[in-house]
């Protein structure tokens, strides 16, 4: 069974299906060596699958139910949780733009990659995980990249993080997760057990001491990507 290497842990995954396993190929290791295994599960498959916006496509259905099982597992015993987001690395740090699907954070650092041009280094577009690895928070590529499917696989240590809404004019302020709770549970995945949660928000909290929380209200213009990036490089 092949181990793919994703957010820094070595993972035995059997995928089934093409897509899948195109999607996992630049993750594949030749270590033997893992950290824990998904096993290939069709029962589980197929009940997702039925539930899905595809109920008769298992092949599109096995990344994403697999990619479920991963961050779960992530969050229970390896600090880390899925982070919807759309997340770029920039002078060797990470910054991660979180917001409603549809309210335009892959805009916001296309600005980015147009202000800042060979500096920026996309790592996911939409589905990122974040984990604590060595004593520092990271943004982790992974293989789902969303419908822009934009991103490689890399890591970096957290800038900043922000909570990306619209607004005529572009402003950043730096808020406290209790501020915005509500946009970062949004975000992702909502642990079903007391432990997880106890797990997730001790990870938020972290996260949040080490790395700038900003809301950024911001419109499609270039001069949004200066705001964003001046709020969390200003500050001492």
């Amino acid at each position: 069974m092949p181990v793919y290497r994703i957010a820094e842990l070595n993972i035995k995954l059997d995928p089934e299906y093409k897509e899948t396993i195109d999607r996992l190929a630049p993750y594949l290791t030749d270590s033997a060596d893992y950290d824990f295994e998904v096993a290939r599960d069709r029962e589980g498959l197929a009940e997702f699958t039925q539930n899905s916006t595809f109920p008769d496509r298992p092949d599109l259905n096995e990344g994403p139910y697999l990619y479920t099982k991963i961050c779960k597992r992530i969050l229970s015993d390896f600090d880390g949780f899925f982070f919807h987001s759309s997340a770029l690395a920039m002078d060797g740090e990470g910054y991660l733009f979180t917001a409603l699907s549809g309210t335009g954070k892959s805009t916001h650092t296309r600005n980015w990659r147009r202000l800042f041009g060979d500096r920026v280094t996309m790592i996911n577009d939409d589905k990122p995980i974040i984990r604590k690895y060595n004593g520092q928070f990271l943004v982790c590529g992974t293989p789902w990249m969303g419908k822009s499917n934009i991103g490689c696989n890399m890591t970096a240590p957290i800038k900043a993080v922000y909570v990306l809404k619209r607004g005529e004019e572009n402003s950043a302020e730096r808020v406290s997760p209790g501020e915005v709770l509500k946009e970062l549970f949004e975000a992702t995945l909502l642990p079903n057990t007391r432990e997880n949660m106890s797990n997730l928000l001790n990870l938020f909290n972290g996260l949040f001491t080490d790395a700038g929380l900003f809301l950024l209200t911001c419109n499609k213009d270039i001069s949004s990507a200066q705001v964003a990036y001046d709020a969390a490089n200003s500050e001492n």
